[in-house]
């Protein structure tokens, strides 16, 4: 770019940042520039590479001093067009950006931001939102969220309850049962009888006995079962809208190649941003040591360009060494394949790599391995010890069998589900048959009925 347009941009981005800095103290204490350090790595280690590179785009739309190199095989000093194809390419990705559908996490993210709630309410939010899956569920109890990042009872509230507001309603959930309640508190009928159905009558519900529910509750039995049809009409998967999952090609994040007995990790880096600061800016930076306030602007830049890069990464670093930890333990499921699949945890990974247990869930969110026997999320191999050799992905596989084969005017109950399994020796709770329909994303029997 030529000097005027380096300058011309850094103008814009100077008088844009001065104003919207107005007011900013300065000398940031020592623990809060480590605290905005480490919310930087949280963030860019949560989104997913699309998601990653969508955030580099906007940060290097912000900030003058930094620049994207092309990418390592075509980075030849020889070519001098190398350049402009990156700078062609740098264009697509912003265009691309601004029309790709936002995922869950960045439409909520943007409607916090755009909200008035206090400043320590709306960062709590947005953690909040960084802890919840791709159907809007949280992965962990809020409650310990808020214990691990020291808050208050009532900070935990307020902000909780500012994501159960959010768009789209039933977001910020711990399970079905909740996620329904809040839909229907989003559609005024707190006090119908569906609300009370879910409050005080889930398990008769999902069991299908409205007669028991009519006599608890002094309700005709056809008042119960209109009830339960509203309730069949609410979503059970919030972040469907947004979800990615149906996208014709996953590009995976970790490849792992077999050589033998011998099992290879690496990352595969695909639309990971090269991300370097400016030689111009940084030359311009010296030519201004006359003018103290464009000097600290542009240090400020070069500071948070650092930082992103820093936190890139330590992104890729980790995940690359939870996914060795991963292979590791799970060696067996890469030589022989899903039957081979053991117990493992997220506290054993965590234990090993000295990571803290809500960083190695973010580490694997979203993120995909591909090996011998296909294309997996790494969450996949994180599975609950059942006793002998029984694998709860063979089982989970089972349930779906069942339900997809079952009458949908007569469909299976967990407790009957129960009784099946039992009969082809897998002997399960019914609360496991539960949880495991729940990740299945499969309704319970009374609302699976047509």
């Amino acid at each position: 770019m030529p000097r005027s347009g380096l300058a011309r941009r850094l103008t814009i981005c100077y008088n844009h940042r001065s104003m919207s800095n107005a007011g900013m103290q300065q000398g940031m204490k020592q623990s809060m520039v480590a605290t905005a350090a480490m919310q930087q790595f949280m963030r860019t280690l949560q989104a997913t590479n699309m998601e990653l590179r969508t955030l580099a785009t906007q940060a290097m739309a912000a900030n003058p001093a930094l620049e994207e190199l092309p990418p390592q095989e075509e980075d030849d000093e020889s070519n001098p067009t190398a350049p402009d194809t990156a700078a062609a390419r740098r264009h697509d990705y912003l265009l691309d950006s601004l029309t790709e559908a936002p995922s869950l996490p960045a439409h909520l993210e943007e409607q916090i931001h755009r909200s008035a709630l206090p400043a320590k309410v709306r960062q709590a939010a947005l953690l909040l939102v960084q802890q919840l899956d791709a159907r809007g569920y949280f992965c962990e109890s809020p409650a310990d969220i808020a214990r691990q990042q020291g808050w208050s009872t009532s900070l935990l509230s307020k902000a909780l309850q500012a994501v159960q507001d959010l768009d789209p309603a039933g977001v910020g959930a711990t399970d079905l049962r909740e996620s329904l309640m809040l839909q229907l508190r989003r559609e005024g009928e707190e006090d119908t009888l569906a609300m009370r159905l879910l409050q005080h009558h889930w398990q008769q519900l999902v069991q299908h006995r409205y007669a028991d529910i009519a006599r608890a509750t002094g309700e005709s039995e056809p008042a119960v079962a209109g009830a339960a049809r509203r309730i069949a009409r609410l979503n059970p998967d919030p972040g469907a809208a947004f979800s990615r999952e149906d996208n014709s090609t996953i590009e995976p994040d970790v490849l792992v190649t077999r050589k033998g007995d011998e099992l290879e990790v690496t990352l595969t880096g695909t639309n990971i941003p090269r991300l370097a600061l400016s030689a111009e800016y940084r030359e311009m930076m010296a030519e201004q040591a006359d003018k103290p306030e464009v000097r600290r602007f542009l240090s400020r830049c070069f500071a948070e360009g650092r930082e992103l890069i820093k936190a890139i990464a330590q992104r890729q670093e980790t995940i690359l060494n939870v996914a060795q930890e991963i292979v590791q333990r799970q060696r067996s499921f890469f030589l022989n394949g899903s039957a081979a699949l053991a117990p493992l945890r997220m506290e054993q990974v965590a234990e090993a790599t000295g990571l803290h247990v809500s960083t190695i869930s973010r580490a694997v969110n979203g993120k995909y391995l591909k090996c011998t026997w296909g294309v997996f999320e790494l969450r996949h191999f994180f599975t609950a010890d059942l006793g002998g050799s029984l694998s709860p992905e063979a089982v989970q596989a089972r349930i779906r069998e069942l339900i997809a084969a079952e009458d949908p005017r007569k469909p299976l109950s967990d407790a009957r589900l129960e009784q099946l399994l039992a009969a082809e020796g897998i002997t399960i709770a019914r609360r496991t048959i539960a949880k495991y329909r729940d990740q299945l994303r499969i309704l319970p029997a009374s609302l699976r009925r047509r």
